[in-house]
């Protein structure tokens, strides 16, 4: 259908939702793997294969890491190129549209499909009424008492609304440093913000502060960093064949070693602060390498841009939202598989069919709107008034 001069068009990357996809994916797997136990604990280890399955927890950091990609680009485009840098309100604007509807809707579903629930059903941890407001504001992960209750992975869209908030100020610092059209000068913003997460979780490695602290913007920082950093190597470059494969297999091995790390840590019962203070920074630089392949290759990623694949990386925010609630009601009404690859088998399809009405409903309308609102006008711009600050493939999964 031809595009009216008045409705936005979308630009999306088929190789950058394919990575989404994955990322989705693999949360759920995860998830598939930890609601099927027979005790629900992140802890279990019973053999290689919970091991694997254990961490399908990667396609989390995955997420952080094309936020920090995608979203830092323009203003890495404007400091480089001398494009209009992009405007706060319309960002802001933009950025609510993308993830405030559908997760109000998570929210409000994941109230409907558990409160009934016996309190005794396994994985279920439910707040109290009275701190349900914090999921309104985005302000779980803030409360011991809400943090990874009622549907835990929202965890994670408090902490992208609180990197959303900051991204306007560590671009504004990027703008204004001396020489920022350099290359190198950009690489600072994401260096400081890496190092200021890393000396948080150095501050907090080992002290008896509960897990609220360690599920905030300053812990994850380091993954967003990665992203950002990704973002300024490889602006305005093209990979080849021979680059594109380098970094591939580069990528993916310090994403197994990342893996084998912490792996090895859990069967071992040892409590390494290195572990704690680093975190997953192995992963989301093997991820970064990913995203840059799939951002900048100049040869098509069959595998990354399979239509069936990218069309899920498309509705993933959904099926990011939905997914745990699912499984946990399929559980508390003794329905669900005691194992995993059985429970990913009948929650995924659910979750899809959600995920897919979630994206015609709420998401698109919504970010069409966003854009026709803040769209610039043509004659200050000088280019199309539909066309947007920020690629519409940038809302990651979150």
């Amino acid at each position: 259908m031809p595009t009216s001069a008045a409705a936005p068009r979308d630009h999306r990357s088929a190789a950058i939702d394919g990575l989404r996809a994955l990322a989705a994916l693999s949360v759920v797997g995860y998830h598939a793997w930890l609601y099927s136990l027979p005790v629900v604990s992140a802890g279990y280890r019973n053999t290689t294969a919970d091991t694997l399955a254990h961490e399908l927890r990667l396609g989390l950091v995955l997420f952080f890491v094309l936020s920090g990609f995608l979203l830092f680009g323009p203003w890495v485009r404007s400091a480089l190129d001398g494009t209009p840098r992009p405007r706060p309100f319309a960002y802001l604007v933009r950025r609510a549209a993308r993830i405030g509807p559908a997760y109000y809707a998570a929210v409000l579903g994941s109230i409907a499909l558990l409160w009934g629930l016996d309190r005794g059903t396994r994985g279920l941890r439910l707040p109290d009424p009275g701190d349900l407001w914090l999921f309104g504001v985005f302000g779980q992960n803030f409360h011991e008492d809400t943090v990874l209750k009622l549907n835990p992975p929202l965890w994670t869209l408090a902490v992208e609304v609180c990197f959303y908030l900051v991204l306007p100020l560590l671009g504004w610092v990027a703008l204004r440093l001396p020489g920022a059209r350099h290359r190198a000068v950009q690489l600072v913003v994401p260096a400081l913000f890496l190092a200021a997460g890393v000396l948080w979780n150095d501050a907090i490695a080992g002290e008896q502060l509960g897990i609220a602290p360690t599920k905030v913007l300053p812990a994850m920082a380091p993954y967003f960093a990665a992203g950002m950093g990704a973002a300024v190597l490889v602006h305005g470059r093209h990979l080849g064949r021979r680059s594109s494969i380098l970094l591939l297999l580069a990528g993916a091995a310090l994403v197994v070693i990342d893996a084998r790390w912490a792996a090895t840590q859990a069967e071992s019962g040892s409590h390494d602060l290195a572990l704690r203070i680093w975190r997953d920074l192995p992963a989301a630089v093997g991820f970064a390498a990913i995203i840059a392949v799939a951002a900048r290759s100049t040869r098509r990623l069959p595998v990354l841009s399979w239509r069936p694949l990218a069309w899920v990386g498309l509705v993933s925010y959904g099926l990011y939202l939905w997914h745990v609630p699912i499984l946990i009601f399929l559980r508390g009404n003794g329905l669900l598989p005691g194992n995993t690859l059985g429970a990913f088998a009948l929650a995924l399809p659910i979750a899809l069919v959600i995920a897919a009405v979630s994206w015609r409903l709420l998401e698109r309308p919504s970010q069409r709107w966003a854009k026709r609102a803040t769209a610039r006008p043509a004659a200050k711009a000088g280019t199309d008034p539909n066309a947007p600050d920020l690629p519409s493939a940038s809302a990651a999964p979150v």
